[in-house]
């Protein structure tokens, strides 16, 4: 973040960014030799400390067979898929992770419940979506019934380290011809404080040299929840239309992510996770997953 974006009292964005890189997200790397053997690899390592599993060699016709959920050994595993490295990622379940998942996304689908909008959308756990060469599996998403695809996703990382979650959530936005229109991380530290930075789709541009278009990512709200002594304090800020950057204590997301069109009656309106509603949901997570 540029000087002119600093705020007292939190990190540079792009300080915090490399600080994160040199933590490793725990993974473990094996040769993929058929389907009894990645079973085997999935139970053996369901209750170690491992969030993600990685697998070489997975031809594309292999994560065809591999991804079908009657092949599946952990129906609430991950995957991710890069059919140019032949790679396959299996994000490992963790009951932090469910938990928090479940609690923010619920947060969100309540607020379109009230707006009587679910005929107009989609609200869908782990759909596998396919963006050029990558596969991937969000945590959730929310998907307008006129596109058919996915405009909001959410990913949750507890072991996985923020830079992680960064690259993902850069990837659902930037590869070419993604759907997401944003993105929600959240972190959950050892300490089980969380992080949430909701990415957005940045202006598109255009390399003069190769004349190709980049639409980039954006990160334009950052909130941090500690659990204290006195209960969950909510600090962060967020990023205006004019690039600068002011404290909030709250997350907003707009109508039209979610349905694909503007609210056009006095129902409809942006979702808006005030200091209240995010002390409510740090509160029944704080207290049901220490």
């Amino acid at each position: 973040m540029s000087e002119e974006h600093s705020i007292p009292g939190f990190q540079d964005v792009d300080m915090l960014e490399t600080a994160t890189t040199t933590t490793m997200t725990p993974i473990r790397t094996f040769k993929y030799e058929g389907l009894s053997d990645f079973t085997s690899l999935i139970h053996d390592n369901l209750y170690k400390d491992i969030e993600i599993l990685e697998f070489l060699g997975v031809s594309a016709d292999d994560f065809s067979i591999l991804s079908l959920d009657e092949a599946r050994p952990l129906k609430s595993a991950r995957f991710s898929y890069d059919s140019s490295t032949s790679i396959m990622q299996v994000r490992m379940p963790h009951y932090r992770h469910e938990l928090v998942n479940g609690l923010f996304r619920t947060l969100i689908d309540k607020q379109l419940m009230s707006m009587n909008v679910e005929n107009e959308l989609f609200f869908l756990s782990a759909p596998l979506t396919v963006i050029g060469s990558w596969t991937k599996e969000p945590d959730a998403c929310w998907v307008p019934d006129n596109t058919k695809k996915p405009s909001v996703v959410q990913e949750v990382g507890s072991s996985e380290t923020a830079a992680h979650l960064t690259i993902s959530a850069r990837a659902w936005i930037e590869i070419s011809g993604s759907s997401v229109l944003a993105c929600i991380t959240i972190k959950i530290r050892p300490d089980n404080d969380l992080v949430i930075d909701v990415w957005k789709r940045g202006e598109r541009t255009y390399n003069l040299t190769s004349r190709n278009a980049h639409t980039p990512a954006i990160r334009q709200q950052h909130i941090q929840i500690t659990n204290t002594m006195s209960g969950p304090q909510v600090q962060g800020w967020k990023v205006n239309s004019d690039s600068s950057v002011v404290p909030t204590d709250e997350i907003l997301l707009e109508f039209s992510l979610f349905v694909g069109r503007p609210a056009n009656n006095d129902l409809e309106h942006d979702i808006r996770l005030d200091r209240s509603i995010l002390i409510q949901f740090a509160t029944r997570f704080f207290t049901a997953g220490s």
